[in-house]
């Protein structure tokens, strides 16, 4: 039996809270907040739009009065920097706790994008040895839903078992047929890979096409695509090697070479110095700092 009732989240009750609290104020103003509803399906947040945008703005006002009661209570703390004697503390106080408010704000609003995004790269890193399995139980002459039960039954596959254990749920506790549960799956899911064999498998049923067949020439591309990917990682990482040599350990030598032989030569000790400073103590670390965001960027992730 397919599992019917998740664990509630500590985000569902505390979205029930906050809307039973600012319902009437929030009613009105639901159809600006329209956007974020298919983020919420896709990002897998078990709560309501309404329930959503209630937190966001219960959580934004906490913040404000929190912010603001710290920065009064903790003014004889403050008042003693130099830098705030010349800063209407009121001001400050305000304006601080404002900038928290809308961090918050758009922190909730950027959320579920960002759940959505994690998800559909797990999604697609998983996909091709998903659908191996799917193509393995097909292959065996099971009724189609049988094959979304291998992969919810030993939940080897993270998300995408969960998009097939809500495919489920909706062909048993709604009563949907396979093609109408594989369309809303299609449409809820963040991934596009995952959408597009969804629908092909819509189609290939509906013509009474093989099934088995399907997902073994899909399989087979999502492969090569997987290996084009890491492949063109690997040139991207090679590249990247050249940079930090170049950049990172030869740039800096050279530079410090040539300051050396300029003092040498009688310029001035001090610039030449500041300049050395400034190559190790801020130019590398940012440099570092960029090539671990490159490698991050470019290698496969899983």
């Amino acid at each position: 039996m397919v599992e019917q009732v998740r664990k509630k989240g500590t985000l569902t009750s505390y979205g029930k809270f906050a809307h039973r609290l600012l319902h009437n104020f929030v009613q009105p103003i639901l159809k600006y907040f329209e956007d974020l509803s298919p983020y919420l399906r896709k990002a897998d947040l078990t709560i309501n739009i309404g329930a959503y945008v209630s937190a966001t703005i219960l959580s934004s006002i906490i913040v404000f009065v929190v912010y603001f009661c710290c920065f009064v209570f903790l003014y004889p703390v403050i008042s003693t920097f130099s830098i705030f004697q010349n800063v209407s503390y009121v001001m400050l106080t305000v304006i601080t706790s404002l900038l928290a408010m809308f961090g918050t704000f758009f922190g909730f609003w950027l959320y579920p994008s960002f759940k959505t995004s994690e998800r559909k790269r797990k999604i697609e890193n998983g996909l091709p040895a998903a659908v191996d399995t799917m193509a393995t139980i097909a292959s065996t002459g099971v009724p189609p839903a049988v094959i979304f039960w291998s992969l919810v039954e030993y939940r080897r596959h993270g998300e995408i078992s969960r998009e097939a254990e809500k495919l489920l749920n909706d062909i048993e506790l709604f009563g949907l047929d396979l093609v109408s549960a594989l369309q809303r799956a299609a449409l809820r899911s963040p991934s596009p890979s995952l959408s597009e064999m969804f629908w092909k498998m819509i189609a290939t049923i509906r013509t009474g096409g093989d099934l088995r067949e399907y997902l073994y020439i899909e399989g087979t591309k999502l492969r090569e695509r997987e290996r084009r990917k890491i492949e063109a990682s690997i040139d991207s990482l090679g590249m990247v090697a050249e940079i930090y040599v170049t950049a990172l350990i030869l740039a800096p030598v050279f530079i410090i070479i040539m300051t050396s032989i300029m003092g040498l030569m009688g310029t001035d000790v001090a610039t030449l110095l500041m300049v050395q400073q400034v190559v190790i103590y801020i130019g590398l670390p940012v440099g570092y700092a960029v090539i671990l965001i490159m490698i991050d960027q470019v290698q496969p992730k899983v």
